[in-house]
């Protein structure tokens, strides 16, 4: 996956030709934890839209993710289907930038058991925050990827001073 677009779980799926679905977990309306507030920069008492669900390509377990999103830019979490960006789109809430932090990390048992594969097995942990064109936080999202099927790429160029 290219380390440098926005895209989303759904659309990178079907660029490779897979079906992708996802096993819910929650996907509720909620108050934002200290952290998620501060992504998000609304206070601890508004209400976020809460979707944790098991990502799956071809009906293989590739990531879980965990996205707040404020309840103003989605009203109804259970509008989500499939393709958060879809719906986020179609409600006129489309992200069009964003910042990625991704970092190596050991799967706990509980990732091991959703992703099926051996605990302390390698993941990606990537934090997402995407923003409007006006650069109102839309989503802060922490995932957790199979480090056996996924790496990012991110095409370099020289620095010149």
């Amino acid at each position: 996956q290219s380390g440098e677009e926005l895209t989303g779980f759904t659309d990178d799926a079907k660029h490779r030709g897979e079906l992708p679905s996802s096993l819910w977990l929650v996907r509720d309306i909620a108050t934002p934890t200290e952290d998620e507030a501060k992504h998000l920069r609304i206070g601890t008492s508004d209400k976020v839209a809460r979707l944790g669900r098991v990502r799956v390509s071809d009906g293989e377990p590739l990531a879980i993710e965990h996205a707040v999103i404020p309840i103003t830019l989605l009203p109804d979490p259970h509008s989500v289907k499939e393709s958060l960006y879809e719906i986020l789109k179609k409600n006129g809430n489309q992200p069009v930038s964003g910042t990625q932090k991704l970092c190596a990390a050991l799967a706990t048992p509980t990732e091991a058991g959703l992703l099926s594969i051996d605990e302390n097995s390698q993941i990606l942990r990537i934090e997402r925050n995407t923003f409007l064109a006006d650069g109102t936080p839309v989503e802060y999202t922490r995932s957790a990827y199979r480090g056996d099927k996924y790496a990012f790429v991110t095409e370099l160029h020289l620095y010149v001073e």
